[in-house]
């Protein structure tokens, strides 16, 4: 009985241990991605959690591939999205600025993007004046 109650408390300390460890790695807050045209990002959305895209400009048109799969809001520079089933996957493209950034959306619970802050990859390129 004394064996039971020490194995007892140490399952009860591992498995608030394991609850802590896999809230703070749900608090993802912010990734940044460049906008590639030839790759595709992923994005991955949580069930019953909203997810947001960043861009530096509000998209002149978005195409969702499978309308019934996530919603979408438009929300300045924002696109907000929310997985509508528990295995949603689709695609989703935006145009910019006469570019076009392709994203796949992937929902899952063991992993979450919270905020993916879009940037363009001339931006990382140091402009030098000429005279």
């Amino acid at each position: 009985m004394k064996y039971f109650k020490a194995f007892m408390v140490y399952l009860g300390a591992a498995a608030l241990v394991f609850l802590l460890v896999r809230e703070s790695e749900a608090k993802t807050s912010l990734r940044v991605v460049k906008c590639d045209e030839s790759k595709m990002i992923d994005v991955f959305v949580r069930p019953n959690f909203g997810t947001i895209i960043n861009f530096p400009v509000k998209p002149d048109n978005v195409v969702l591939g499978g309308q019934k799969q996530f919603g979408i809001e438009y929300i300045k520079n924002d696109i907000a999205l929310t997985a509508l089933t528990s295995n949603s996957n689709t695609n989703l493209f935006v145009y910019l600025l006469g570019r076009r950034c392709g994203f796949r959306l992937i929902t899952s619970a063991a992993q979450q993007d919270n905020l993916v802050q879009v940037r363009d990859p001339e931006d990382s390129k140091m402009k030098v004046p000429f005279k």
